[in-house]
């Protein structure tokens, strides 16, 4: 057997594989023996037929598929012994030749387990900036829940003005098509195209207008870009947006404050807190992306196509909840397929560099999570959660989320390492 290795692309070596004719003709006839004993000749009892007869009665593609099944396993593994190759996942094989009286030759695209040469990761200095919090921040966040806890009210004796809440029933097509039935729909006035919004400015309750618009070029949905679309609205309802005065009965009904300065108060320290956590947050990133720089890292890229085809998954669950289809996303997005692929597999590279490199971390420095520290977390998010310990590692070990908390708490004993020996300036 002859087996030649070449590096084709980072962490993959294609194995050139090459099984002599006298091999493949010893399996060709060990495989119409096996045949033999369950093909049926006429004028032969089951296995007493000459090879020359069975071989009518069998397909050519079932005899070369069964030995490839024979010869293909142990030629891969003999070759792999042959180079010293440890395999990070199977291959991806092609069938180069296979013909009577001819060696049988294949080729295997063996993905390499990972490498990561790690730069200096000690003493990395970074500057922690903390955004001050000031009056104007608390006056806009207050603005915020003021306008989240606004109401509508039902209207009466004027028309449509910018800013209602229309419930109105309503049909479409396109110019020259018949009107299908009306939809029930409630719309906010001022968030939809302009024309269709200046076209039912003024409508009273039970009034009805047909109009035709055009939509923009630039339109989300292709197959309505730079059309006209015939609309008829019939006016059911109006609801005024009533947005609550700002003083201590509002404070009152937002949470256990009993004055508007407790609520402003409670925000101040709200987002300080959010500041200083987006802070650390900014400083851990830092380091870790300059450790990334220092480091050597290589994969192969079946561990991006399975991070991708999960970020798929995920994001086809996600879709299919609110009923959106994936040409739905794409258009809204204003991408392609290929660069929604691209998109994910740039995401997946940076996720896994950066994994590699922090595990490679841990394992340099010795850092794991104990049964005893896992049962410490168990025993808090019990707690927490006012579920009885069994039940919270009942549902972790059925939904195999143990290995993920694992995973969470070691990170954060990595990230605590990293920040205890890098120098951290305000």
């Amino acid at each position: 057997m002859q087996v030649t290795a070449e590096h084709t692309k980072p962490r993959e070596v294609e194995l050139k594989i090459e099984i002599d004719a006298e091999q493949v003709n010893k399996t060709v006839q060990e495989v119409y023996r096996e045949y033999a004993r369950v093909t049926e000749v006429p004028g032969f009892r089951k296995g007493k037929a000459p090879l020359s007869l069975v071989e009518r009665y069998v397909s050519p593609d079932s005899v070369k598929r069964r030995a490839i099944e024979k010869m293909m396993p142990a030629a891969y593994e003999e070759a792999l012994k042959q180079k010293d190759i440890e395999p990070y996942a199977d291959p991806d094989i092609e069938i180069i030749q296979f013909e009577k009286e001819q060696p049988f030759i294949f080729k295997a695209s063996v993905p390499l387990p990972p490498i990561v040469e790690l730069g200096e990761y000690k003493g990395i200095e970074v500057q922690r900036q903390v955004a001050e919090v000031t009056d104007d921040d608390v006056e806009a966040e207050l603005k915020r829940l003021q306008d989240s806890n606004a109401r509508t009210e039902k209207v009466e004796g004027r028309g449509v003005s910018k800013g209602d809440y229309v419930l109105a029933d309503i049909a479409s097509a396109p110019e020259g098509e018949e009107l299908g039935d009306a939809r029930r729909s409630l719309i906010e006035v001022g968030s939809n195209m302009p024309e269709f919004d200046e076209n039912i400015l003024g409508l009273e309750a039970d009034q009805r207008k047909t109009f035709t618009i055009q939509y923009p070029e630039d339109y989300a949905d292709d197959e309505l870009k730079g059309k006209k679309a015939e609309f008829d609205v019939t006016i059911k309802e109006i609801r005024e947006r009533k947005v609550p005065e700002l003083n201590d009965e509002f404070a009152k009904s937002v949470g256990e404050y009993q004055t508007l300065d407790e609520l402003k108060e409670d925000i101040r320290k709200r987002l300080i807190e959010g500041a200083e956590k987006k802070a650390n947050t900014e400083v851990v990133n830092k380091i870790i992306d300059e450790i990334v720089s220092r480091s050597k890292v290589e994969f192969p890229d079946i561990m991006v196509d399975h991070e991708v085809y999960h970020d798929l998954e995920d994001l086809q669950h996600n879709l299919d909840r609110y009923g959106i289809t994936m040409d739905m996303y794409l258009r809204r997005a204003g991408i392609t397929q290929d660069q929604l692929l691209e998109q994910l597999r740039e995401r997946a590279r940076s996720r896994i560099t950066t994994g590699l490199v922090l595990g490679e971390i841990a394992e340099k420095e010795n850092l794991s999570v104990s049964d005893e520290e896992i049962d410490s977390e168990i025993d808090r998010i019990a707690a927490e959660s006012g579920a009885p310990r069994e039940t919270v590692q009942a549902y972790l070990e059925a939904k195999g989320g143990k290995d993920s908390l694992v995973n969470q708490m070691l990170n954060q004993k990595i990230i605590d390492f990293l920040k205890s020996v890098s120098t951290i300036k305000e």
